[in-house]
């Protein structure tokens, strides 16, 4: 009995070991590593369990007489049929009954037998019943309901990013895809063709009227546009309100920006619900939100009281290569990286030199030559007589082809940052791979303690690394473009703060403008009827450039602050205590009192409604509203817009009512002027708005009516007024209309409502300085 108890022993050991191993890995690991030990089992991964029952079967059939041979073959047989689950003891009844410990060890066999073939089930169905559970959740619960179209380690991220909504990925999935979904426990859905799956958001919008966010991500320019074509074709067919059909969807594609004509298009066809996603804008966006250049300037470089730059200091951004990333970062930068500086007169621009080096012939690109350049193109050759004051360019750009490894390359960087002290000086590195730049920063953190310079501030582009995983320490250099963490969060995709504040200020913008213009009084009423409005137009009727407009204009606010010695941070922080409101308006509007008084009787979202007049005093405001109105020219330009001449903001017709020179189709505008300028383009609209009401005041007096009742053809009476260029001499003629066709006080509005954006959004406004 003693060699019965050793081998029953033996086994019970392995069987111990075996069943504890199952356990562990099937319950005791994290999810990805748990399912692929349970798929394992379709395998044969735990053969080891029927390799160990042989000998006790063996053992138990010689027991009750059996020979070795027979005892064998014998136990192979029911080992055979304990694969399909069929418990049989009756061949080893014998030793079970004479053997305690025999008799124990066969049923912890069995368990660990039943223990496999659950699991082994398990490694078949759980993945449908967990799909059935997530089909579950969508259907069932009220939660707003997220659409990833492709399946790619960007969508997976966008995805994992997202923690409040009812998510799942769709794409022509392979069982090898499905299966690396789920062991990220990723729900999915699996189509050839996305048709089906369009169709049912669309009917679920229709019959549950659910919100749906859809992101389009199929990393194939080709596919997301087809699928783009594909939903607006159901918008076009769907049965329900088109018009607020944007409450109920919004799609958000990404795409390449040199098919951005295209997508530009698709956005228009879209019903106010589709928005064009381009990654490198929002890498340039959260760059520039972060690190403007005002904040790495101080009193050396800067005159807090005035937000001028002073007389000595250049201001340098060097580019080492010049691809997708690096080019948006540019637009954007001049966009909103604007500085003034002491003028003749009024407060003029200090342009930013920026120097391009790159292997290639950067400076010939299309999208460039289509929008920035297009400014300069354009105006070469203008009669000036015929246009309100040009701007000037916005910026120095200076391109060099040159290698890295190029000898002269560090020569010119050299020459470049160390021509003065005074200077400030930003690096950005894009040319290569995330370890190409990280290693060039580190050379180039040496050369600059070679060189001896502390104004040199380097910023490395870094798609998936952060400073912390590099031995990069230095305080002056930075990492951007970290895209997990910039770009593929689903917050940021769909509305981050910026954006937030671009729909405030939008509100706000429009209310003025019906205050203003449309004789709008200001009551609780009317301005929740602006805001209910203003959300429509900002999706249905603004042009992705206007809402872009609002957007980079909130995106220039930190800098602003900068340039008075102030800066914004996160409400929750306790780096710093915040300034109030009333220690803010000290700063900003010294000298300059914002009037609050006239229709203090109402406010829109907690904001009072300001009364804005054409007294635009000398003062510290005023210097940061002719910065607000440069920041805009930059920003125009930089989309390939040029002014209007004098005619078009004279008389241009749309066939609805006079344009003022607007046309976003045809890229031009009535305002892309200076500050001055836009007193000219007032007091012309205002003359031509004279002209119109001496004639209907005419036809009143002649058949007795009231004036309101008066119809004309105004395009007609204007046209009539052309003759021998006779609107010119309206640029300097005073008129009673002229508050009414004011635009300076849109520059005014920013940081008149600093505060109130920030404090919505849950940032605070401190001291920069000290």
């Amino acid at each position: 009995m003693i060699i019965y108890n050793v081998i029953t022993a033996i086994c019970l050991g392995l069987l111990i070991i075996q069943g504890l191993y199952m356990i562990i890995n099937a319950f005791g690991k994290k999810r990805p590593d748990r399912i692929a030990f349970i798929r394992g089992f379709k395998n044969g991964k735990c053969a080891l369990i029927y390799i160990t029952a042989i000998p006790l079967y063996l053992i138990g059939h010689i027991y009750s007489g059996k020979d070795m041979l027979d005892a064998f073959f014998l136990a192979v047989n029911k080992i055979v049929n304990l694969v399909v689950l069929k418990y049989d003891i009756t061949s080893i009844d014998q030793l079970m009954k004479d053997n305690y410990f025999y008799y124990i060890t066969i049923y912890v066999a069995f368990f660990t037998v039943g223990l496999n073939a659950v699991l082994f089930a398990l490694s078949f169905t759980t993945q449908q019943c967990w799909c059935f559970i997530g089909w579950l959740k969508r259907a069932l619960t009220p939660n707003e309901r997220l659409i990833i179209f492709g399946n790619n380690k960007a969508s997976v991220d966008i995805y994992k990013s997202d923690k409040s909504r009812n998510k799942h990925i769709v794409d022509n999935l392979s069982a090898k895809e499905t299966e690396a979904l789920y062991q990220e426990d990723i729900y999915y859905s699996s189509c050839k063709l996305p048709d089906e799956r369009i169709d049912w958001i669309f009917k679920s919008i229709e019959r549950t009227g659910k919100k749906h966010k859809v992101i389009v991500n199929t990393e194939c320019d080709d596919k997301s546009i087809r699928i783009c074509r594909k939903l607006i074709n159901a918008m076009n067919e769907f049965d329900g309100d088109k018009d607020t059909l944007f409450l109920k969807i919004n799609i958000y594609v990404f795409g390449d920006p040199k098919y951005q004509a295209i997508y530009d298009d698709i956005v228009a066809s879209g019903y106010g619900c589709i928005k064009y996603v381009n990654k490198y804008q929002i890498v340039a966006m959260d760059f520039i939100s972060k690190y403007p250049l005002a904040l790495f300037m101080d009193e050396r470089q800067l005159d807090y009281n005035t937000a001028l730059v002073k007389d000595d200091v250049e201001i340098n951004v060097a580019f080492v290569g010049f691809g997708k990333t690096n080019r948006q970062i540019l637009l954007t930068s001049v966009a909103n990286n604007q500085f003034l500086k002491k003028g003749k007169g009024e407060p003029e621009l200090k342009k930013v030199n920026y120097y391009i080096y790159d292997r290639d012939n950067a400076k010939n690109d299309k999208n460039l030559n289509h929008s920035y350049y297009r400014y300069k193109d354009e105006c070469a050759g203008l009669n000036e007589d015929e246009y309100l004051p040009i701007p000037t360019l916005p910026a120095n750009e200076e391109y060099f082809q040159m290698d890295i490894n190029d000898g002269e390359f560090y020569h010119h960087l050299k020459e470049l940052f160390t021509r003065s002290k005074n200077d400030v000086n930003f690096l950005i590195i894009g040319y290569g791979t995330d370890l190409e730049n990280i290693d060039l920063a580190q050379k180039l953190v040496e050369k600059r303690q070679d060189w001896g310079l502390d104004n040199l501030i380097i910023f490395v582009k870094a798609r998936a690394y952060l400073k912390e995983e590099t031995l990069l320490n230095e305080d002056k250099c930075y990492f951007i473009g970290n895209e997990r963490a910039v770009v593929y969060d689903v917050e940021k995709i769909i509305s981050d703060d910026i954006e937030k504040m671009a729909k405030m200020r939008n509100e706000v913008y429009d209310l003025e403008y019906a205050i203003t213009n449309e004789g709008l009084i200001p009551t609780e009423e009317s301005v929740k009827a602006n805001e209910a409005d203003s959300i429509s137009r900002w999706h249905k009727q603004k042009t992705e450039q206007e809402r872009e407009s609002s957007i980079y204009a909130c995106l220039s606010i930190r800098s602003k602050l900068n340039l008075m010695g102030l800066d914004y941070i996160k409400g929750d922080s306790k780096d710093k205590d915040a300034l109030s409101e009333e220690e803010y308006l000290r700063i900003y509007a010294k000298g300059d009192e914002i009037d609050l008084k006239t229709y203090a009787y109402v406010n829109a979202n907690g904001k009072p409604i300001i009364n804005y007049t054409l007294d635009f005093k000398d003062t510290l405001r005023k210097t940061l509203a002719i910065h607000e109105h440069q920041r805009w020219n930059s920003f125009m330009i930089s989309k390939g817009t040029v002014p209007s001449n004098l005619y078009q903001i004279y008389a241009d017709h749309n066939g609805r009512k006079f344009t003022n020179g607007k046309s976003y189709r045809e890229r031009r505008h009535g305002n892309l002027t200076t500050f001055e300028g836009l007193v000219e383009f007032r007091r012309l609209l205002a003359n031509r708005k004279e002209i119109i009401m001496k004639k209907k005041q005419m036809i009143a007096q002649q058949e007795k009516i009231d004036i309101k009742e008066v119809v004309i053809d105004e395009r007609a009476e204007i046209e009539a007024s052309l003759e021998n260029e006779a609107y010119k001499k309206f640029l300097n003629m005073p008129s009673r209309y002229e508050q009414e066709f004011d635009v300076i006080k849109y520059d005014y509005q920013l940081l008149d409502d600093a505060f109130w954006l920030l404090n919505k959004n849950g940032y605070k406004i401190i001291q920069k300085r000290g």
